[in-house]
């Protein structure tokens, strides 16, 4: 068998832009990867060379689970070569080719590509080369996004040297096809493949690139109704969104993927859970599946304290003063979904294991109403009577982490909301509850860039709801980053209007950043909408004083 370094070569599986792909073991960590060879056309010239280098240390920082990963990048080996995840396929373009899509099924492989776009676009990557063959499946039926920033590395390097365009012509932006490429091209690529997959035929034809090409930039779609009647109308409408041919028309990458999260309302076989989450009243967020809602925390206790709120079901944890009162996700089954899970698994599952499902949903169900009437030692216990049933119950594990966290008991809150991570590797609002929920211990213990990571995470999987934004916006606050925290947060206004806190924070972002006018602006908004915001008053005087310094580490302002 073949050795390059401590990698043995498998098997040739492909060929593509780069150069060959082998299979391959690597032997220091016992893992099966793909070599991806780069073609001795991109490696010739030293700029390119190194260009591949940045691309790919970019690309490794990309931890996302709808992003195939970049293990290592060899420059200086005799034939340079990336290590990266091994799919087993098929490719997107293989699936297509294979029978169409139903419409559930398209929503959901296209949610899960405009998760990973707005992961990396936050990141201040752009893929620059969504198409079906750079998206495939791995033996689990979870599709990944192939080739980021290494694609683009590819299609510079073959612009020095040959003078083609940056793209696949029939996957260009209108935008891109002028020489202007960037994060809203991958938005309109996400269209195309989107409606391909729905429609077994390209939005645009053509014989030619340039014919394809003049079409992209000139012409409208073929209508989605012409050719896949059955398709719903807010479906078209979506697909014809994300074909605008004004970039700035467009939905970004994260409002997109929310959009087709709504969308699907189901759970898929790729992804289950609940998605397309709104703001219910009062700024509590409700799941329609999940019933995983948002709750605001007030200060200064020791004990639980519950309340009802319509057919969701709400903790407050209370914590010390002094520490964030912040929002954090409790999840609850309402009657209402219970019997709708348990159709689902009757129907779907084998009798032993709906049953056991069911009765976990059942005792988690009763541990939320044992705690919303403040009775928190039975619930604990019913809590974890539904996870020796079922160990995966993610409400169970989430209830039982918050109750840990509002007790300052961090690690068991930390190893509770990390057992949701393992149990639900590929649902992303289980997950991101998970996430926003282990960002608390963060806070709570002032580790405050593990809890930035940790909410960048979850606004990729989620950020459906104001607390995405707003929590989010208050943790790049809190790590100096304060221009990106005004950037989210006001995107998150345009979204959420009627949120206070969202104001009060960009309020808070503009002072770090010197620019009382624009503080001003938001906190008088904060304070039009709810006059009880002491703190927004508080950073309002400080504003007119001049006294805007930041806080000092360690002393957040609450969110």
């Amino acid at each position: 068998m073949e050795r390059v370094g401590h990698y043995e070569l498998v098997r040739l599986i492909g060929r593509g832009g780069m150069g060959e792909v082998h299979e391959a073991v690597d032997t220091k960590l016992r893992r099966r990867v793909a070599l991806k060879f780069l073609s001795p056309q991109l490696t010739a010239d030293p700029a390119a060379l190194a260009r591949f280098e940045r691309e790919a240390h970019a690309a490794a920082e990309l931890t996302h689970p709808h992003i195939a990963t970049v293990y290592a990048f060899e420059p200086d080996a005799a034939s340079p070569f990336i290590a990266m995840e091994l799919l087993a396929g098929p490719s997107l373009r293989e699936r297509i080719a294979a029978g169409p899509f139903e419409v559930e099924e398209a929503l959901a492989v296209a949610r899960d590509v405009a998760a990973a776009l707005a992961f990396a676009h936050r990141r201040g990557i752009a893929h620059r080369d969504i198409k079906p063959e750079n998206l495939m499946f791995d033996e689990h039926g979870t599709i990944k996004v192939m080739d980021f920033g290494l694609a683009r590395a590819t299609m510079a390097s073959k612009l020095t040297v040959t003078g083609t365009s940056l793209g696949t012509p029939a996957y260009m932006s209108p935008e891109a096809i002028r020489g202007e490429p960037g994060p809203a091209g991958d938005v309109f690529a996400l269209g195309l493949v989107l409606y391909e997959m729905l429609a077994r035929r390209r939005a645009y034809p053509g014989d030619n690139a340039m014919a394809i090409m003049f079409a992209i930039a000139n012409d409208d779609p073929v209508p989605l109704a012409g050719v896949r009647p059955d398709v719903p109308d807010d479906v078209a409408a979506l697909v014809n969104a994300l074909l605008a041919k004004d970039p700035a028309a467009r939905p970004d990458a994260a409002t997109s993927a929310a959009r087709l999260a709504a969308l699907t309302g189901v759970p898929s076989r790729v992804v289950s859970g609940a998605f397309g989450r709104e703001p219910a009243a009062g700024g509590a967020t409700a799941a329609t599946t999940t019933g995983a809602v948002t709750v605001a925390m007030p200060a200064a206790a020791t004990t639980v304290a519950m309340r009802p709120r319509v057919t969701t079901t709400v903790l407050s944890r209370l914590v010390p003063a002094g520490q964030r009162d912040h929002p954090v996700r409790f999840l609850s089954i309402s009657g209402s979904a219970i019997v709708a899970i348990a159709y689902v698994a009757i129907v779907l599952s084998t009798g032993a294991h709906a049953k056991r499902r069911d009765e976990a949903e059942r005792l988690q169900l009763l541990g939320t109403e044992a705690a919303n009437a403040g009775r928190a030692d039975e619930a604990r216990d019913l809590y974890w009577k539904a996870l020796r049933v079922d160990p995966a119950q993610s409400g169970a594990l989430n209830n039982l982490g918050l109750m840990a966290l509002s007790e300052q008991r961090y690690t068991a809150a930390e190893s509770l909301f990390d057992a949701v991570l393992r149990h639900h590797p590929h649902e992303n609002d289980i997950r991101a509850t998970a996430l926003h929920n282990a960002a608390e211990v963060d806070f709570a213990r002032k580790a405050y860039g593990r809890a930035l990571d940790r909410l960048q995470r979850a606004f990729a999987l989620d950020s459906s709801s104001a607390d995405a934004y707003n929590n989010l916006g208050w943790a790049l606050v809190q790590n100096r980053q304060s221009r990106d925290a005004l950037t989210l947060l006001e995107r998150g206004i345009e979204r959420f209007p009627g949120e206070a806190r969202l104001f009060k924070n960009a309020g808070l972002a503009a002072l770090e950043l010197g620019d009382t006018h624009r503080a001003l602006a938001h906190l008088d908004a904060a304070l039009r909408l709810d006059p009880s915001m002491t703190e927004a008053a508080e950073l309002r005087q400080r504003a007119l004083a001049g006294a805007v310094p930041p806080p000092a580490p360690g002393v957040p302002a609450t969110p």
